[in-house]
């Protein structure tokens, strides 16, 4: 039988950040094109219902500012929050600089990784091919975003890689709902991230109610 992400992992070694927070609640919630104001209040809604790490990304000016509001809110009580679509070591940066308290890639870049490691900020890099995580691996990277997961077949990929790559923690995102929470997380995924979806009211209560389950018969 697969395992899941839980069962993979070793009680013993050391808790990572994104573990110990997606062993807890399995979400990564995008926050993208949102106008700050609009951003802060997706953000204390998502927070209201027990997601603990939410990203905003910062593809253009808007953006940064909605990160620059919405970490503030996030400092003042005690929550992590995160940057999305980190494209190179200046994006990186400015987003530690702006109370980033955690930084996620759409695609592999072994510079950034590097200035992660020195800013001590934890970093989620994207990877598409077995290639791009053996070179992860290489550089001490085993927790990585599956990106874009549908496209790229969704479950049946995480479980061809648990195979070669046994130690390897995978987060889709790209193309996922609520719906198909359960079904990565079976495949042996450690969480999933979920954008689209959760930018309507809708899918919010979807996710409420996803968790409400989930507490009520834990995994």
């Amino acid at each position: 039988m697969m395992q899941t992400a839980e069962q993979r992992q070793d009680t013993t070694a050391t808790v990572s950040y994104f573990q110990t927070h997606l062993l807890r609640c399995p979400i990564v919630a995008i926050l993208r094109g949102l106008s700050p104001g609009a951003a802060a209040a997706a953000a204390r809604a998502l927070w209201d219902i027990g997601v603990e790490l939410i990203e905003v990304t910062v593809q253009d000016d808007d953006g940064f500012r909605a990160l620059e509001l919405v970490a503030e809110i996030a400092a003042e009580s005690g929550r992590p929050l995160g940057a999305g679509s980190i494209a190179s070591v200046a994006d990186l940066q400015q987003v530690v600089d702006l109370g980033a308290a955690f930084a996620i890639s759409p695609g592999l870049d072994i510079e950034i990784v590097h200035h992660a490691r020195e800013q001590k900020i934890p970093y989620l890099p994207g990877v598409a091919t077995p290639t791009e995580i053996q070179l992860a691996q290489a550089h001490g990277i085993s927790e990585l975003k599956l990106f874009p997961a549908r496209q790229l077949g969704g479950t049946r990929f995480i479980m061809a890689m648990s195979g070669p790559f046994p130690g390897v923690s995978l987060v889709p995102t790209g193309g996922v709902a609520v719906s198909d929470i359960d079904g990565y997380l079976d495949a042996g995924a450690l969480g999933v991230g979920i954008g689209a979806e959760i930018a309507r009211p809708s899918g919010v209560d979807s996710l409420r109610d996803w968790l409400t389950d989930r507490r009520k018969s834990p995994r």
